[in-house]
């Protein structure tokens, strides 16, 4: 074991311990969790690592997890071949809301005198002044931060913020992760998608043999689908559920209604899956297929929750009042990642700050787009524009 020898007289020695702490949901644990313990142990050289799961993380509270035992048992495959690495039970056994200042001040007092490290994401360092008792923590630890591709930030720009807050430095490790989440990685479940380029194997083998992240009618959805509407769903689905934690969304909301939004897009008028399907009023051929994907979604794959419903039935013209499950939705399908055209970046800004200002932007969009290509305009597109339009004054 290596330890930081300190000399306290000229006769007497004192070891310093120093323990590394590593806290997450792990919903599930990937690949890049593991190599961020693996850059931390190359920068700092501790004596241990502690890979703590969080019981409930503050910041998740409104989503539903795999259950703490899942999230243990997935933690202690991926890290059992890292070593001097041990995975923890303590905030899983403590129950409750997981904070991280009470998690260091247990282990300040389990380690006297240890100097102890707090490894964090880039995104959470983004997040880490909104914690609860930032100050506490700085305290009882030193934090640790690696980047990660899509969330990489400027540690000198970083620093002087961090700095001006809290007068103490964090430690940057020069290390950039994969572009992975554990988010991302639901969904790819969800999908039947391979895991294999994200995931520990022993952690997919697991997830696989318990049915952890299923949804219920979603691969039946994606056999309905070419394989480029697939590939946009599946874009749709990760952009859904990566903005639904911050609109407060259910998740499995977000991803079932993105697997249903085209599930009809193919279908023919004749299907059997149609039969008994009728509309009231003409509407243009390129919005028809969300009123029949509601239909499907409904008759053959008995989903009743309503919002889910209403959130294919207007994902291509939207209408006023809508759910944030519509929105999301709605803006999920027109900012895809697939998705090319002039301003779409801008667009997607907007998605991650202001839902209805979102929307204003790109239904305004749309209208000009269908009106300078010649394309009908559905009126409930235009009511919907009159109405997000209206929100803004």
């Amino acid at each position: 074991m290596r330890r930081k020898m300190r000399r306290q007289t000229p006769s007497v020695l004192v070891f310093t311990m120093k323990i590394a702490i590593f806290g997450g949901s792990f919903d599930p644990v990937h690949a890049e969790h593991v190599n961020i313990v693996k850059a931390a142990q190359a920068a700092l050289s501790p004596d241990k690592v502690i890979v703590m799961p969080a019981f409930i993380p503050p910041h998740k509270q409104d989503r539903a997890l795999a259950s703490s035992e899942d999230r243990l048992n997935m933690a202690k495959l991926a890290f059992a071949g890292v070593k001097n690495c041990e995975v923890s039970a303590y905030e899983i056994n403590a129950g409750g809301t997981s904070y991280t200042y009470l998690t260091l001040g247990y282990l300040a007092g389990k380690f006297p005198g240890a100097q102890l490290y707090f490894l964090v994401g880039a995104d959470m360092l983004k997040d880490f002044y909104t914690w609860k008792q930032p100050e506490t923590i700085l305290s009882l630890a030193d934090l640790v931060v690696c980047n990660r591709e899509g969330d990489k930030v400027s540690y000198p720009a970083e620093q002087l913020r961090f700095f001006s807050k809290f007068k103490k430095r964090f430690i940057g490790i020069e290390y950039t992760g994969r572009d992975i989440s554990s988010t991302k990685a639901r969904v790819l479940a969800a999908f039947g998608e391979d895991l294999k380029p994200y995931l520990p194997f022993d952690v997919i083998d697991y997830i696989e043999a318990n049915e952890l992240y299923r949804i219920e009618g979603v691969k039946g959805a994606l056999r309905y689908l070419k394989p480029s509407r697939r590939k946009h769903t599946l874009g749709v689905a990760l952009t859904a559920a990566r903005y639904a934690e911050r609109y407060k969304i259910p998740e499995k909301s977000a991803v079932l209604a993105a697997a249903m939004h085209d599930v009809a897009k193919n279908m023919q008028a004749d299907a059997p899956e149609l039969s008994g399907f009728a509309t009231e009023e003409k509407v243009p051929a390129p919005v028809l297929h969300q009123y029949t994907g509601a239909y499907v979604a409904e008759h053959t794959f008995g989903i009743r929750d309503e919002d889910v419903l209403n959130a294919v039935r207007y994902h291509t013209s939207g209408r006023p009042n809508m759910s944030d499950l519509e929105k999301l939705i709605f803006l999920s399908d027109m900012l895809e990642p697939s998705r090319d055209f002039k301003g779409v970046e801008k667009l997607r800004r907007l998605l991650a700050e202001d839902l209805n200002e979102c929307m204003y932007q790109s239904l305004k969009h749309e209208l000009r787009h269908l009106k300078k290509s010649g394309g009908e305009i559905y009126p409930l597109t235009f009511r919907a524009y009159e109405y997000y339009k209206g929100l803004r004054k």
